[in-house]
């Protein structure tokens, strides 16, 4: 499965994408929202994974804008950040997160949740 990758840390991208890689995902690694609606204009992906760290938009604004044009069922979004208050966490999911994961993450629980939102999209789509 074609997954896009947003987050502007390159170390933290590359780690992210290696892994991804490791589980058969090809990535597209994009470093802020600019380049992520144009990726998803171009390309068909299968998952967004998004930091909320992102240098030209406040995370929130970029996943409403995100969510006007690709449904959950159509793009299951997974937001990656440091912040661990609950405040943050109800704010992504309510501008259209699927799911949430703090970081440092273990790679398993990606692997779960990744697993998870492909399988419904999949189910959505027959």
């Amino acid at each position: 499965m074609k997954i896009l990758l947003t987050i502007e840390e390159p170390v933290l991208a590359e780690l992210l994408a290696f892994r991804l890689e490791l589980l058969g995902h090809q990535v597209d690694i994009r470093t802020n929202a600019a380049q992520m609606y144009v990726s998803l204009q171009d390309t068909e992906y299968a998952m967004a994974i998004i930091d909320t760290a992102l240098p030209d938009s406040n995370v929130r604004d970029a996943l409403v804008k995100l969510r006007g044009r690709w449904s959950k069922e159509r793009l299951p979004v997974i937001v990656i950040s440091v912040d661990q208050s609950l405040e943050m966490v109800e704010q992504v999911i309510r501008s259209g997160a699927d799911d949430y994961l703090l970081a440092p993450f273990d790679p398993q629980v990606l692997q779960t949740k990744l697993d998870r939102l492909l399988r419904a999209t999949r189910l959505a789509h027959v």
